[in-house]
């Protein structure tokens, strides 16, 4: 068992340092390499088979035993599912969302007794990509900005920067939509506890799992948040709540307020994490990699910063074009229609904001050697 997996261990690693290194060089990631590494997938799901096949005859003392694979689908199955959605949410481009399913599948089959595994090792994969990438923009950043100008100006900068991204969050919010929200969003968290109670097997270990929960909220905000502020789902939330309490008197009475107090410090959980790590530490990554090009420089393949990504999506003059703006970058169509509306625009040398390209196949590939290496994600190391 130990040689496959050494041999899968040593071509996986030369494949993961070839994509991020034209990664690195290129702000691309080749399909024919995504196809090199299913196939090695493929290979080592094959060889761990044989293995097991081995060890079931007695010719091998350890080896996988077969309830390994349907935990190896499940997760599979989860990695496919969360590297799908980060593109969707417009996190990171499909090459590198189809980079982490890969290299998140390959993890159980260079070592079966990973940690984590498997319900937790997607989730154990991406902390280890995203706090130490987060970490390293953040500083970076800092350290730039402190360097071309004196530390009271870049804070003052950084702290009207801020303010402005405070002010866009509040644009457009009334009194009552700020009533609706947290209204709205402890009845899913109360749901979810119900679900977790009620279901059994498989979905009830599921629903009991409010991490998950907060990592799909999360991710999918900027496509979902809208509706934690609708007047209409609060109607709709009003009615359940009836129907909660009066079920819960009769079936969970002894629950009952428990679930609410636990639904309440979740809601303001996610709030800070929310407020934090999206709006906060995601306008501070962002505002490292800035940039503004004028329409002669526009180009098929940049990509816009999520506030300008924000402005053509919501004008209605280019009718619903730039819905899919997804981080794979602007193609050719969005390109002529940015650069005959900056011509349009009354004052001259108008231009767009686009942020240069993260080469997150990098931080994917040293995630991943650090759930091998220490069997644990990094915020554990952190506390």
């Amino acid at each position: 068992m130990k040689y496959a997996s050494l041999v899968l261990l040593a071509v996986s690693s030369f494949w993961a340092v070839a994509v991020a290194a034209e990664d690195l060089a290129t702000s691309r990631i080749a399909n024919r390499k995504m196809i090199f590494g299913a196939r090695l997938l493929l290979a080592g799901l094959c060889a761990q088979l044989v293995v097991s096949g081995l060890g079931y005859d007695g010719r091998l003392e350890i080896y996988p035993l077969w309830g390994f694979y349907p935990k190896l689908l499940m997760h599979m199955l989860w990695s496919a599912c969360a590297g799908v959605i980060l593109w969707y949410a417009e996190i990171w481009p499909a090459g590198d969302a189809k980079f982490y399913i890969i290299i998140s599948a390959l993890l159980p089959l260079v070592n079966p007794q990973i940690r984590t595994f498997p319900g937790y090792l997607f989730l154990t994969l991406l902390i280890n990509i995203f706090v130490p990438a987060a970490i390293f923009a953040v500083g970076g950043y800092v350290f730039s900005g402190m360097r071309g100008t004196s530390p009271g100006e870049f804070m003052g900068g950084l702290f009207a920067g801020a303010r402005r991204r405070l002010g866009e969050l509040a644009s457009g919010e009334n009194r009552l939509a700020a009533v609706f929200y947290p209204f709205n969003m402890v009845f899913v968290f109360l749901l979810q506890q119900v679900l977790a109670m009620e279901a059994g097997g498989l979905a009830g270990r599921i629903f009991s799992r409010v991490d998950i929960l907060y990592f799909f909220i999360f991710v999918l905000w900027d496509k979902v948040g809208a509706a934690f502020r609708s007047r209409r789902l609060f109607y709709a939330v009003s009615c359940l709540y009836l129907v909660y309490f009066f079920s819960g008197y009769f079936f969970f009475y002894e629950h009952l307020s428990g679930m609410i107090l636990a639904a309440l410090v979740n809601v303001v959980k996610f709030s800070l994490l929310l407020f934090f790590g999206r709006f906060m530490l995601g306008f501070l990554m962002e505002e490292k990699d800035l940039e503004c090009v004028d329409a002669a420089a526009l180009a098929p393949g940049m990509v816009l910063s999520s506030r300008e990504a924000a402005v053509y999506r919501n004008n209605p003059v280019f009718e619903g074009a730039f819905d899919d703006s997804f981080r794979d970058g602007l193609s050719a169509e969005q390109v002529a229609l940015i650069k005959d509306w900056l011509k349009k625009l009354p004052f001259e040398n108008a231009k767009a904001e686009i942020v240069r390209g993260r080469p997150f196949a990098v931080w994917i590939a040293l995630g991943a050697a650090a759930a091998l290496l220490l069997d644990k994600n990094i915020a554990l190391l952190l506390r």
